[in-house]
């Protein structure tokens, strides 16, 4: 009798875990409201301190950056260039620091689940308290009580929007983000040469160098968030369709049963869970789309480095013509310039979202990876919400819904573009920097 209590100990445990692991996963994909409410706080102080944690380096950068003042020396360039360099480099260093030492907590936070409690109880504590008393003692009195209740308020919001699940779309986009990258050479073997045929046309067109020379920053921005909300309102349409597919796989049989005996339909996704799918759609290919505007933004810098002389330009722009000058050092490329890349990158952005959600073959290499992962995702919430000893293994069903649902729209997804977490099941992944959910 007791080896059978200790049995059923042990399955409970067992199923404890593969719902708490399913719960991760479903955080770091995007989706923490497929998350169940009671389940919503768990471990909430250790998704907060890879956050606290990076707030906590950036504000010592941040510290340490204001007390260096820089005199850039005009009768010495080379020690102009030298030192604009070791700014430009402790810059980036005050950018990457905290965000690599909170992807380090994470880590830790994972391998080492004991250290859990005593970092939850000292990360705020030093973001808090210690760190303004350390500002104070060096010689700013003033500003250790303002940082100290500045640092308790982010605290506070950071514990809401963890326990909002509003961390895990965030981090879940930085981490999106950078897989982004891996995507390049896909962008620019495959979508850059077409759609640059018509931009370096408009690139070497004057009448555009001459509206963007006259426009002001402010101008520039404003034109910047008119292509943005141009593909906004083009792209929230197709999700909706999109969801709507999704939606019909849910009332279909998609999901089998976990012997594979009798088909089980998934449950029907609520108003906050169907926001968030839509919402992780829509971002991921906005993420894409900035990534393409950027390549071509720098794509027509370095074309127009080369093929414009000062001559051209002078003749285009006229009085309006001014070198780009950063920290006292001038960069060998105009304000015009920059100002006609951000412009035109702005358009071929709003042209490749267009491509990748009507063109076929776009959809292959671009967003059919998109859809087998949300079809995945809805596997595994199939699996997580009827419990049970199998309530994660739910890669089965996710195959068997990209398959089934291919034969009826006559091509398969999943076999078409690569997903990015290939053919695994939920894995104890934890949010990095700025996580939670």
């Amino acid at each position: 009798m007791s080896e059978g209590s200790a049995a059923a100990g042990s399955g409970d445990r067992d199923a404890r875990e593969r719902r708490r692991e399913a719960e991760r996963w479903l955080r770091s994909v995007g989706l923490p409201s497929f998350v169940q409410r009671g389940a919503r706080a768990d471990g909430l102080a250790d998704r907060v301190v890879p956050f606290l944690v990076f707030a906590l380096v950036s504000s010592v950068a941040a510290s340490l950056l204001g007390t260096v003042d820089v005199l850039i020396d005009d009768d010495s360039p080379t020690l102009g260039a030298l030192l604009a360099l070791l700014v430009g480099v402790a810059l980036l260093a005050a950018i990457a620091v905290p965000i690599l030492a909170g992807w380090l907590s994470a880590v830790l936070l994972r391998r080492r689940p004991a250290l859990r409690l005593p970092l939850g109880i000292a990360v705020p504590a030093a973001y808090i308290l210690v760190f303004p008393v350390v500002v104070a003692i060096a010689g700013d009195p003033a500003s250790a009580v303002s940082r100290a209740i500045g640092a308790a308020i982010t605290t506070g919001i950071a514990y809401l929007l963890t326990w909002l699940g509003v961390g895990a779309v965030l981090a879940w986009a930085a981490r999106a983000a950078l897989r982004q990258t891996a995507a390049i050479g896909a962008l620019v073997t495959r979508a850059l040469p077409i759609l640059m045929l018509v931009i370096v046309f408009a690139f070497f067109s004057e009448p555009v160098w001459m509206v963007t020379s006259t426009m002001s920053p402010a101008r520039l921005f404003a034109v910047a968030v008119f292509f943005a909300l141009l593909c906004l309102f083009f792209v929230l349409p197709i999700s909706r369709s999109e969801m709507k597919e999704l939606d019909e796989g849910l009332e279909s049989t998609d999901h089998l049963d976990p012997e594979g005996a009798a088909p089980r339909p998934g449950p029907p996704l609520s108003r906050p869970e169907r926001l968030n799918l839509q919402t992780v759609l829509v971002f991921a290919l906005g993420l894409q789309t900035v990534l393409f505007a950027v390549i071509v933004c720098a794509f027509l810098v370095l074309l127009g480095i080369f093929a414009f002389s000062g001559e051209v330009l002078e003749e285009w722009v006229g009085e309006r013509l001014s070198t780009v000058v950063v920290l006292g050092v001038e960069i060998p490329f105009t304000w015009a310039l920059v100002k006609t890349a951000i412009f035109l990158s702005c358009v071929s952005s709003l042209n490749f979202l267009v491509s990748v959600t009507t063109n076929s073959a776009y959809r292959v290499a671009f967003f059919h990876p998109l859809i087998r992962e949300a079809r995945r995702a809805l596997a595994v919430r199939a699996r997580y919400l009827a419990g049970g000893d199998k309530g994660v293994e739910a890669d089965g069903a996710g195959q068997d819904a990209g398959h089934q649902r291919a034969g009826r729209h006559g091509r398969d997804p999943a076999a078409d573009g690569r997903a990015e977490h290939g053919d695994e099941g939920p894995e104890m992944i934890e949010p990095g920097p700025g996580s939670a959910g």
